[in-house]
């Protein structure tokens, strides 16, 4: 597992990191997850395959109306 540090745009709530870390909890390779709205960061686990993992974490967030803006 290989922490991934995210810099996410458009939460203004604690309904929207809820939103945000239901769906990434949902997904078999990533643990750990922890979403911020007040500082709208977000930060968890992800096991390899890394990179193709970390493909879907920020296109999930995307589809689900926010925004991945920095990734680490």
């Amino acid at each position: 597992m290989q922490k991934l540090v995210l810099k996410i745009e458009g939460m203004t709530c604690g309904s929207c990191s809820n939103a945000i870390t239901a769906r990434l909890s949902k997904f078999e390779f990533t643990e750990n997850v922890v979403i911020n709205h007040e500082d709208g960061s977000g930060n968890l686990l992800v096991s390899d395959p890394y990179d193709e993992n970390k493909v879907k974490i920020v296109n999930a967030i995307n589809q689900i109306g926010y925004k991945v803006i920095e990734q680490k």
